[in-house]
């Protein structure tokens, strides 16, 4: 709770956003700002700029909106503010008035995500936040920023990606859907995430047309199991983005490369993805198949595209039990 001065002083630059002095108020927080900051009262300090930030932004002034935001994140850093629901909240509620064109939104979300990685619990930023964006991104098209947070974010996220992809796939018609969910699925399996593999999978099939499948194959998940009916695709690569999950829950190190050799005529470097690339993470994350030596890292391209900085080490983020197995013995 701030205290009754700082309410007070609230008010008041909030009354001068409402009366148009929109310069004058955003001086005059940042002026509060360094005062409270260099009194170590931070927390005056977050809540005058978060009241600050989301006057301006409704009142239609991003970049001013934006600067404080930002302030307010570097306030959270500098008092190693932890990641909570109430922190969360107000990063949510400023990310929801940015205007998608604001060129501050960027900083603003790569700055949020700094501040998760280092105060949260989670090395590759906190998954709700990640969602959040994720979705935000997805809803306005940007399906390429948006799917970046989509893999480190929930199972919503691993939900929501599966129909990223298929709407992508229909957005870049001169290539193949396979090619999409195929991409998604060995990022997701390089961080051992099985189980949101399979939700992304599955939330990719459910948007295909009937006439895509071209029949079924029966599958055993495990020698005492019973055999499962599991359909099969016209595009090989949506065949191999499923069998690639069953191979993951099952010590299948000689079907993976029978899978890796099969399926190798059907992919290249598509849309700048290394296909290669992700199958040697993959064999070196399941069965500890080593990797040529001048490949690089999957998870670690994605962590810098995003971060700018390495990523820890693949399956320190996140280890899901996989659910139900789906298929194999597919073309």
């Amino acid at each position: 709770m701030t205290s009754k001065g700082t309410e007070k002083t609230l008010q008041k630059l909030k009354k001068s956003v409402e009366d148009g002095n929109h310069y004058e108020a955003h001086q005059m927080y940042r002026t509060v700002a360094r005062r409270y900051t260099k009194q170590e009262k931070y927390r005056d300090v977050i809540e005058l700029l978060h009241s600050g930030a989301v006057s301006l932004l409704k009142a239609k002034q991003s970049g001013s909106g934006s600067d404080l935001a930002v302030y307010m994140i570097e306030t959270y850093k500098l008092a190693n503010t932890p990641v909570t629901e109430e922190s969360l909240d107000r990063v949510a509620e400023l990310l929801e008035l940015y205007p998608s064109e604001e060129p501050g939104r960027k900083p603003f979300i790569n700055n949020a995500m700094n501040w998760s990685r280092k105060n949260g619990n989670n090395e590759m930023g906190d998954p709700e936040l990640h969602n959040f964006v994720g979705t935000i991104q997805y809803h306005e098209g940007s399906y390429s920023e948006a799917e970046k947070h989509l893999l480190f974010g929930t199972e919503e996220s691993a939900q929501l990606l599966g129909d990223l992809e298929y709407d992508w796939s229909l957005k870049e018609t001169s290539i193949t859907k396979g090619v999409f969910i195929a991409r998604a699925i060995m990022q997701l399996l390089a961080m051992k995430n099985i189980h949101y593999a399979n939700l992304a999978f599955t939330a990719f099939a459910n948007r295909l047309d009937a006439s895509e499948k071209i029949g079924a194959v029966p599958y055993k998940p495990a020698p005492a199991d019973d055999h499962v009916n599991i359909p099969i695709y016209q595009d090989s690569l949506i065949n191999f983005s499923q069998l690639l999950i069953l191979t993951a829950q099952r010590d299948g190190a000689d079907h993976f490369r029978s899978l890796k050799s099969k399926y190798s005529p059907a992919w290249s470097k598509e849309n700048g993805f290394d296909f290669d690339e992700a199958l040697s993470d993959f064999g070196l994350v399941f069965f500890n198949i080593q990797k040529p030596r001048n490949q690089g890292n999957v998870l670690q391209d994605l962590m810098s595209n995003l971060f700018g900085g390495p990523a820890p080490a693949a399956g320190g983020s996140r280890r899901v039990t996989a659910p139900s197995s789906t298929g194999t013995e597919l073309d």
